[in-house]
């Protein structure tokens, strides 16, 4: 008995991705590029001074050098929870993680670095403060009329 144009036993039975490998981790298949001796960066500490900024000083914290260490193949195999552990701040783990894997592809740190943001100059809630001033609504106490 034939159902429309499809025969039952022309059907896949199993996909064929189902019995495909993949590997369990894309990081460990991620390539590790060799050292840089054109650009001056041959070992993380020096990878650390080229990405660093003078408000964002990563090779002068010690928790940066220390997580990263000395050896340049571990220094590709750092993860998020490892920095972690070592005691490194949040903005510095994503930014040096970021760093790490635009350096793997091949773009150079005086490319891609970059500074962290000013302090925000005028605070307040929109108009009614501009330039730490009131300049409209009531005075609170402390704060001075311009």
């Amino acid at each position: 008995m034939m159902l429309g144009n499809k025969l039952p036993w022309t059907r896949p039975v199993f996909s064929a991705l189902r019995f495909a490998t993949r590997p369990a981790s894309t990081a460990a298949s991620r390539a590790v590029p060799s050292p840089r001796v054109a650009g001056k960066i041959d070992s993380p500490k020096a990878f650390l001074q080229a990405i660093s900024k003078p408000r964002r000083d990563l090779a002068s914290n010690s928790t940066c050098v220390s997580a990263v260490g000395e050896d340049w193949d571990q220094m590709f195999r750092l993860t998020s929870e490892k920095l972690k552990g070592e005691g490194v701040a949040v903005k510095d783990r994503k930014y040096l993680l970021w760093s790490l894997e635009k350096f793997r592809q091949g773009e150079n740190p005086r490319d891609f670095a970059y500074d962290i943001k000013k302090k925000k100059k005028v605070r307040g809630w929109g108009p009614r403060v501009q330039k730490g001033y009131r300049v409209r609504g009531m005075l609170r106490p402390g704060e001075k009329r311009p």
